[in-house]
C-alpha cells in the first residue's frame, strides 16, 4: 500500500473516529457537545492532511536533508495551525470544551490505530548485508 492511500485509509479512520465521539456526544449531550466533537476531530483531520501533503510533496530519491526539511516544516506548520484552530473555535465559536477535545485527542490516536493495519511484512523492504 503507497503513501497515499495510508494518509486516505488514516484520514477515513479519524473521521469515523470522529463521526462516533459526535454522534455519542448527540445522544448523550446535546447539539452543541456533538458539534463541538466535529470540530475538534475536523482540526486533527485537517492540520493531519495538510502534514501529509507537505510530506508527500518531496519526490522520491530526493536528497535527505530535503526530505528532513519538508517533515520539520510539514510539523511546524501543523502544530502552529492546531494551536490557530482550536483558538479560534474557543474564542469565537459556542463549543463545548471537552467533546472539541477528546474528539480531537481521539483523532490524534487514530494512527497508532490505524498504522499497524496500513503496512504489510510483505511490502516492507529490507536490506541485508
Amino acid at each position: 500500500m503507497g503513501a497515499k492511500q495510508v494518509t486516505r485509509r488514516i484520514a477515513f479512520i479519524q473521521l469515523l473516529i470522529t463521526l462516533a465521539i459526535a454522534a455519542v456526544s448527540l445522544v448523550f449531550s446535546g447539539v452543541q457537545a456533538a458539534w463541538s466533537a466535529l470540530i475538534g476531530g475536523g482540526v486533527s483531520i485537517l492540520t493531519s492532511i495538510y502534514f501529509a501533503s507537505k510530506v508527500l510533496s518531496v519526490r522520491t530519491g530526493s536528497p535527505a536533508a530535503k526530505i528532513a526539511q519538508a517533515f520539520y516544516v510539514g510539523e511546524i506548520v501543523k502544530l502552529l495551525l492546531t494551536v490557530l484552530l482550536l483558538g479560534a473555535a474557543f474564542l469565537w465559536l459556542p463549543v463545548a470544551p471537552l467533546p472539541l477535545l477528546l474528539a480531537y485527542i481521539a483523532a490524534l490516536l487514530a494512527y497508532w490505530l490505524a498504522l499497524p493495519f496500513t503496512f504489510h511484512a510483505s511490502t516492507a523492504l529490507v536490506r541485508t548485508p
